[in-house]
């Protein structure tokens, strides 16, 4: 199979190169060319820092190591729905179900919401989508909750409304794109099915989003919504701009890593440096997330929750997402280390490595100072959004021990 390959830049589709895909005996190889017209634009950046602008080829056994193109595939959550439904339309025709390749899951994402500025095309010139009635309203969250629900607990039950509002973006949890009553694509993140009352993780990741934007973290707008006692958080697309797609790269791209590898935060300061559009600015911003990650216990802080977005003078940091508090106040581990060596959830071990992120002693201090203040109010912002005093309790030792280690560095 060929595919065309477009980027969106300032809202034009660009046509950047092209892809091929072979299957031989089971095994997937791609291919992805530039075009010589892509690079002889002037407006023309290469797609990740591992496909540098060139006359070149780029191989890869199916797109795992064309990481442009995991950016904007499935997540696993749309992929466990693409593999049902194979294996529901194989049952309907009384056939076995065909093996799904990496190919088959890009082209299988909704154009509409696809992650990112790419879009890939047929040879005949129509846009590749899984489906054709564009994304679903606000309206329609609670049947796709509804929905959600079946499909995790019903392994026969019909997903047809969760595939038309399949998410390209990462994570684990079950979600939908949406249009919020003014039109802007969001996405809608749900509870799980098995989700106990106390956990409430939709209703707490918002409180953490509220926080750092009372800090001068850039975060998505959102709203929490509530369908009964369940919580659903709404959140704007960062990667649009009114109808214009906008290039987005993941962290884990950004630094040439592999799904389950480790790295630490001076991997994407590393990648500021060299490709930042701001890189005084970022890197402030991301010394302050990673204190943040460190006082609330935010240990799933893996490079794919960590983003950037194209500008013209190169990549900044994107807002923020996927931060979630773990209860207690027992040590915790970070996804993404401090340094190479230090996993541990501890605010110290940031102040340890704040001189690479351009921030001297007394920047750090008053950043943990102004961060302890603001996280004082963590009950009031909790309370706001519904969320129940027993929750708040279970929650309290992850922020109270949080806002004493603060206070103690930033004396």
């Amino acid at each position: 199979m060929e595919f065309d390959v477009t980027v969106q830049i300032s809202g034009e589709d660009v046509l950047a190169g092209r892809l091929y895909q072979n299957v031989c005996h089971g095994d997937e190889t791609t291919t992805f060319s530039y075009d010589p017209s892509y690079l002889s634009d002037p407006r023309s950046f290469s797609l990740a820092p591992d496909m540098p602008l060139g006359a070149g080829s780029f191989h890869s056994s199916g797109l795992r190591q064309l990481r442009a193109f995991e950016d904007c595939m499935p997540d696993r959550w749309g992929r466990n729905l693409m593999l049902r439904a194979e294996r529901s339309r194989a049952r309907d025709e009384q056939r076995a179900p065909r093996t799904l390749f990496e190919a088959d899951m890009l082209a299988g994402v909704n154009d509409e919401a696809r992650q990112g500025a790419l879009r890939i095309w047929s040879d005949a010139g129509e846009v590749l989508s899984s489906v054709s009635d564009g994304v679903p309203r606000e309206t329609s969250i609670p049947a796709l909750l509804n929905a959600a629900d079946r499909a995790s607990r019903d392994m026969n039950a019909d997903i047809r409304d969760l595939l038309a509002a399949g998410s390209s973006l990462g994570g684990a949890r079950p979600k939908a794109s949406i249009r919020d009553e003014q039109g802007c694509l969001c996405i809608a993140k749900f509870p799980k099915a098995d989700e106990g009352a106390l956990d409430d993780v939709c209703a707490w990741e918002h409180v953490s989003l509220r926080l750092m934007a009372e800090l001068g973290i850039s975060v998505p707008a959102s709203r929490l919504l509530r369908i009964g006692p369940r919580a659903v958080l709404l959140m704007r697309r960062f990667d649009r701009s009114g109808s214009a797609r906008v290039p987005y790269i993941s962290g884990l791209t950004a630094v040439q890593g592999e799904d389950g590898g480790r790295y630490s935060y001076l991997e994407l300061a590393e990648f500021i440096e060299e490709e930042g559009s701001r890189p005084t600015n970022d890197l402030h911003e991301l010394w302050t997330r990673a204190l943040f990650s460190c006082v609330v216990g935010n240990t799933d802080n893996h490079l794919r929750n960590y983003g950037f977005l194209r500008e013209r003078a190169g990549w900044r940091l994107s807002p923020a997402f996927d931060v979630n508090p773990t209860p207690g106040s027992e040590r915790k581990y970070l996804a993404t280390g401090l340094d190479f060596d230090n996993r541990e959830a501890e605010p110290e071990g940031a102040f340890a490595v704040r001189e690479y992120f351009r921030l001297d002693d007394a920047a750090a201090r008053a950043v943990a100072a102004r961060m302890a203040r603001v996280m004082g109010g963590w009950r009031r912002i909790a309370r706001a959004d519904g969320i129940s005093e027993a929750s708040i309790e279970f929650m309290a030792d992850c922020f109270e021990s949080g806002i004493r280690k603060l206070k103690a560095l930033a004396r």
